[in-house]
C-alpha cells in the first residue's frame, strides 16, 4: 500500500552528501525514495536501462534508500530531514 505521506514529499529537496538532492518517486515495495542532485556539477549523466536491459537515455544518477534505518527500528536518517517529529513518528508507526 502505497503511503500518501511520503507521496506529498516527492519534490521535497535535502542535502545528501554536501550536494542538494530532490525526492523524484517513491516505490511501494520498501517502501523506497529515490532522489536525484541536478545542481551537482560533477554528477555526469549515465546511461539509463529499460526493463529489459536496452540503454535508452542518458539521466542524471539516482540513489535509493529505505525507509527504515538499517536495524529497521527507526526511520532513515535522510527521511527525518523531510517530516517534523509527529509525521516522523506517525509514518514510523505504520511501517513498523
Amino acid at each position: 500500500m502505497m503511503h500518501l505521506q511520503l507521496l506529498e514529499l516527492i519534490g521535497q529537496k535535502i542535502i545528501h552528501d554536501n550536494k542538494p538532492c530532490i525526492l523524484i518517486e517513491v516505490i511501494d515495495d520498501g517502501p523506497l525514495l529515490v532522489f536525484q542532485c541536478p545542481n551537482n556539477t560533477d554528477n555526469k549523466k549515465q546511461i539509463q536501462h529499460d526493463q529489459h536491459g536496452n540503454a535508452k537515455r542518458r539521466t542524471l544518477a539516482t540513489f535509493t534508500i529505505h525507509c527504515l534505518n538499517e536495524m529497521k527500528n527507526d526511520l532513515h536518517p535522510v527521511l527525518k530531514q523531510l517530516l517534523n517529529q509527529k509525521q516522523q513518528q506517525h509514518l514510523l508507526d505504520e511501517l513498523l
